[in-house]
Parts: structure tokens; C-alpha cells; sequence
């Protein structure tokens, strides 16, 4: 008989569904460090998901990123007004991404104040030639 390999979180009703229909699915409850790591790889995984929806399934899409992030900030302990001030923070500060705008890299001076943080960050940002 076939196996299907998931390796990944799934919504709470998943393996109740799974079981109705006479699978025998191999689950376990995570821990809350584990149910963090997992809500991150979720929301990556959902997000890449948007990018291959049809119109018609965007919205279910978004709504999977959505939930992810809801149960995220609830693990940490962070009331929707906490992430909704510093979403105005960085707003305020940098701006949104509705420009859609998209740096292909920067150039600096050697005495740029901010060399040092891309140099800190050169996983992020590699230096190229």
C-alpha cells in the first residue's frame, strides 16, 4: 500500500480528516519551540504557494499565509495591536511595498554607515564584483 511523505505542518483538522477516511497517518504534537520553526516554514511554504495560484485561488492562499502568522504571533504572546503598531513604525520609517520597488543591489563608498551592516550581513547581502 502507498506512503506519502509530509513532513510538515498541517491544519488541525488534517489528520482527523485523514483518519475518517481510513488513512493511517504517522503524527505527533509538536513543541512550542518545534511549532515555531514549523509556523516560519509554513509561511514560506504558503507564500510560494501565491505565486502559482489561479485568481480564483489567491484569496485561500493569502488566508493560508494569514493563519500561519495569526498562530505565530500567538506562540509568542503578541496581541494584534502590538504587530499592528510596529507594522506603523515601519511604515512611517521605510515605507510600505506598494511601489513595488526591487534593488538589484547598491553601491557604496567605503565609509558608508552602512557597509558595516552588510558586511554583517553577507548572507543576505554578498558582496559582488
Amino acid at each position: 500500500m502507498p506512503k506519502f511523505k509530509f513532513a510538515k505542518l498541517v491544519r488541525d483538522k488534517i489528520v482527523e480528516h485523514q483518519l475518517a477516511s481510513g488513512a493511517r497517518p504517522s503524527f505527533r504534537q509538536l513543541n512550542p519551540d518545534e511549532h515555531k520553526r514549523e509556523l516560519v516554514n509554513k509561511v514560506i511554504e504558503e507564500a510560494k504557494e501565491i505565486t502559482q495560484a489561479s485568481p480564483q485561488e489567491v484569496a485561500a492562499e493569502i488566508a493560508d499565509v494569514q493563519q500561519a502568522l495569526d498562530d505565530l504571533r500567538k506562540l509568542y504572546g503578541l496581541k494584534r495591536q502590538e504587530i499592528a503598531k510596529e507594522q506603523a513604525n515601519k511604515s512611517k520609517k521605510n515605507g510600505d511595498f506598494a511601489m513595488g520597488l526591487y534593488v538589484d543591489y547598491v553601491e557604496v563608498d567605503d565609509d558608508n554607515s552602512w557597509i558595516d551592516y552588510y558586511h554583517e550581513n553577507a548572507d543576505r547581502y554578498p558582496e559582488i564584483q
